[in-house]
């Protein structure tokens, strides 16, 4: 403030002045005159601002740079008090004993956050602030979206009015994740973890509804809502199901009913992570019913519909290609397998031996195929699983570790990268843990792979949030096989490989599942768990499907369905009509699921018999009761249904054959749930390789940087325009460090390695990795080819002795033998860093420059270190 009429500063909270400050001097001791001063200005307020009490600012400060001294105006005879730190608005609002909604809220510290992170909440904020209840924040994967979750939920639960939080998230794999961040986070106030301050609850028991920040899937929310028991239950199993009811995109909407056990109002803030369907599907009506609560949206891969549900309210925007360029992601590159079978499909030879096992049960038959069946690409893994298929695609996959995707590395087996391979269900994930462990036995002392070397990821391992733990830290465990428990949210940064033998067709889940590779590593923390790591520079998507290959579709809402009860399974709907419950809506249930079972297999090569065997054995098929059922309602003879406990036996009779026939029953739920054969036609692979479209992609860019900066970066400038100028280690370094700066991704072993990718030409040489891979002059060469002016990128350490030679030669240069000696060692740190100059020399090797300096004399140092940097570093 200014003027005599004015304190130094006034502090404001919701516009409304609340504090005085009176700023003086070190020397000055903040005597009865400042107090005086200051006082007046807290009882004559300008007319100008807003005040909390008619005519009076109620608070005063006075400081002097070692001491904070205030009064409460409050209260009347009150003393000054000397304070150990300022208040923060929190304390003043309690101290005047007035509430504000946001006026609380201390100013956001950057240190420690990510400026994605800080941006997002400091949005978030603002937009709540305005009014708005629904906003979205979307940030990549990897990008600290949960840390994010954590910081705004302390800060409103602890500078405002919000009271309960609610987290939901769409597996209980993530929730137990959330639940420990959440419980460790201590960006607050004395650095005091979250559950040291608040209760957090995973809720798996309904008294788990009754703490402060609440972990849960929508599933069991509604669950709690409605008044239903939350039974125990395994919840890798859960989470299976409900991957599988949202592939499915089932056309049911849940609907609330009457009698609801909680108030709208319990949640004042929810925060929906990832949970796509939950926002606008099935589940829509569950969130719509806490209609008072703010909701913070977080997503990776936001759709129209999210768009949508949080009005285009988007906090912030922050995309992987962000995340990359940013260095908090690494980029991914494309390694591709095919194999004749996957592309085309097979043929079963008659006579060939067929293992044939339901579904959920292991009891295998095994018969001989009468006539030739074939199979497509389709039914490949789901129905028909192809030993030689898995066993070729796992084969390429091993041969291209260490010669494609890690030639750098030491040959390590029991070090593999830590990969992930995503399989089509639970019987084709066993099959490809049997068929990784005889591919990669014979690696291994006594032909036999280490015990946890791979290990399955499924509802049927035993310890699934165990697994994905040791996958984390293990040096022993290597490779992964899930199904959809590790295809979102859950964080293994050392993870190196993402290989599909799974085809997905959302954009959705197929960006979460990559997401899994892309999160970023020390050196220190990698070579921890893969011990001849050197860094995590980028990770790779195996597709063994041709999952990188076709369009994604965006899921949608489902369309609303009328009644608000969920549908029946088929073995959940056999056990109500056996108990009379024979409602038009039962009957025309079962009719569908008969009439759809028929339909399967009365075409189906491969698994028709079943459906043979049913009408044999029982007398009818199951579309003999769709059809009943179909005509007793077409022909409007079907009497009407009340309750269970009426005469229903004239719709019995139209079911009677099934519902009474106990092995009709189970056969029918049987091939409801499919089956799978064990192929033994063989395979081959007929494509293993990069996909060139990403190196071509990184190569523009890269060359399109060259192009803008070929005036502005002196290195660039001198190559670009061929001046007869000498590149020094101070050009390369500034060459070095701009690029990165660009992106952390333009590193010399990635750049060259794109463009060796790229060459079809035999222009590109293959680079020394073991010896000059990070030498400075590599730049020079990279830049040359970029800009056209050298036709081929090769190194200049080829033919670096021809060279040096030449340089002894010119003008008939004559050399002692201990002269000679000293250049050659010079001569390498030229080739390798660029050229120096003799205080260069000086601090990089003392020893050589003081014998230089001995032996040929400064300025005929300067003079040879000149022409030699010119020969090496000129000659391409």
């Amino acid at each position: 403030m200014q003027g005599n009429t004015e304190s130094d500063y006034l502090l404001f909270v919701e516009d409304k002045a609340i504090a005085v400050v009176e700023a003086k001097k070190e020397s000055d001791p903040l005597g009865k005159e400042v107090e005086k001063q200051a006082e007046r200005y807290a009882v004559h307020p300008q007319s100008w601002y807003g005040l909390w009490f008619e005519g009076l600012i109620p608070l005063v400060y006075m400081a002097n740079g070692n001491k904070i001294c205030y009064k409460n105006m409050l209260i009347s005879d009150s003393e000054y008090e000397e304070l150990t730190e300022m208040h923060s608005p929190k304390k003043m609002l309690q101290i005047i004993n007035k509430v504000s909604e946001y006026g609380a809220l201390p100013r956001l510290e950057k240190r420690g956050l990510r400026d994605c992170q800080y941006d997002a909440e400091i949005e978030f904020e603002k937009s709540i602030k305005a009014g708005n209840k629904k906003n979205l924040a979307v940030l990549a994967t990897g990008a600290g979206k949960t840390y994010l979750a954590c910081l705004a939920s302390y800060r409103l639960l602890n500078y405002t009015s919000v009271k309960r939080i609610l987290f939901l998230v769409d597996r209980n794999n993530l929730a137990r994740q959330t639940e420990s961040e959440f419980s460790l986070f201590d960006k607050t106030e004395n650095r005091q973890t979250m559950s040291s301050l608040y209760q957090i609850r995973r809720l798996k028991k309904e008294k788990d509804i009754k703490g402060d920040i609440i972990i849960s899937t929508i599933q069991k929310l509604f669950s709690v809502l409605t008044g239903q028991t939350l039974e125990e239950s395994n919840e890798d199993v859960e989470d299976e199901n409900i991957k599988k009811d949202e592939e499915q995109e089932s056309a049911e909407i849940i609907q609330l009913g009457n009698d609801l056990k909680l108030p709208s109002d319990y949640f004042q803030l929810i925060i929906v992570d990832e949970c796509h369907r939950s926002i606008y599907g099935k589940w829509k009506a569950v969130l719509d019913y806490f209609s008072d609560a703010k909701i913070l949206g977080l997503t990776a891969t936001p759709t129209p519909e999210a768009y949508s549900f949080f009005n285009n309210n988007i906090i912030k925007m922050y995309t992987y290609d962000d995340s990359v360029v940013d260095g908090v992601n690494v980029p991914a590159r494309t390694y591709r397998i095919m194999t004749d079978v996957t592309e085309h499909g097979g043929i079963i030879e008659a006579g060939t031996e067929i293992i044939e096992t339901p579904r959920r049960r292991d009891e295998p038959v095994t018969y001989t195929a009468t006539q030739p069946i074939e199979y497509t690409p389709i039914q490949l893994d789901r129905s028909v699983i192809n030993r030689d298929q898995i066993r070729k695609v796992l084969m390429a996959y091993k041969n291209a570790i260490y010669t494609e995707l890690y030639p750098e590395r030491e040959q390590k087996w029991e070090y593999i990268p830590k990969t992930l391979i995503f399989a089509k269900d639970d019987n084709h994930a066993t099959e490809i843990v049997d068929m990784t462990k005889e591919i990669f036995q014979n690696e291994f002392e006594n032909g036999k792979v280490p015990e946890n070397f791979v290990q399955k990821i499924t509802y049927s391992s035993e310890d699934s949030n165990g697994l994905i733990r040791d996958l984390r830290t293990e040096k022993d465990f290597r490779i992964a096989v899930t199904v959809t428990l590790v295809a979102t949210g859950t964080d293994v940064k050392p993870l190196e490989a993402v290989f599909f033998m799974k085809d997905v067709h959302s954009d959705v889940l197929y960006t979460q599942m990559k997401g899994r590779g892309c999160r970023i590593i020390s050196d220190d923390k990698l070579k921890e768990v893969t011990p001849n790591a050197d860094t995590k520079e980028c990770y790779y998507i195996v597709d063994a499907v041709g999952v990188t290959e076709h369009e994604k579709n965006i899921p949608h809402p489902a369309a609303t369905s009328g009644g608000g009860k969920r549908t029946l399974s088929l073995e959940q709907l056999l056990e109500h009509l056996a108990h009379n419950e024979l409602s038009d809506e039962n009957l025309m249930l079962l009719r569908d699921y008969c009439a759809t079972i028929n339909r399967r297999y009365e075409n189906d090569a491969l698994f028709g018999r079943h459906l043979d065997y049913f009408i044999t054995t029982y007398g009818f098929a199951p579309r003999t009761v769709a059809n009943d059922i179909n005509n007793a309602f077409s022909e409007g003879i079907m009497v009407e249904y009340i309750s269970p406990s009426r005469d229903n036996s004239m719709r019995m009779r139209l079911i009677y054959r099934l519902i009474s026939n106990i092995p009709a029953r189970k056969k029918l739920l049987e091939m409801q749930r499919g089956y799978y054969a064990i192929a033994s036609d063989k395979d081959k692979v007929i494509y293993a390789g990069f996909s060139k479209e990403s190196a071509k992609t990184y190569i523009e860019n890269f060359e399109k940087y060259l192009n803008e900066n070929r005036d502005s970066i002196e290195a660039l400038r001198i190559l670009y325009n061929s001046e007869d100028i000498i590149i020094t280690h101070t050009m390369l370094v500034e060459l070095r460090d701009r690029l990165l700066a660009e992106n952390k991704q333009y590193g010399i072993y990635q750049i060259w390695k794109n463009y060796k990718f790229l060459d079809s030409e035999g222009k590109v040489e293959e680079l020394d990795i073991k010896t000059n891979i990070n030498a400075l002059t590599h730049l020079i060469q990279i830049v040359r080819y970029a800009y056209k002016r050298n036709q081929k990128l090769t190194s200049l350490f080829t033919g670096y002795g021809q060279r040096f030679n030449l340089y002894c030669g010119q003008n008939q240069r004559i050399l002692t033998i201990e002269q000679e000696q000293i250049m050659r060692q010079i001569a390498g740190y030229v080739i390798d860093a660029g050229a120096i100059s003799v205080a260069e020399l000086n601090e990089a090797d003392t020893d050589l420059w003081r014998k230089a300096v001995t032996i040929f004399g400064a300025s005929t140092l300067k003079e040879e270190m000149s022409a030699l940097s010119k020969i090496i570093l000129k000659v391409a």
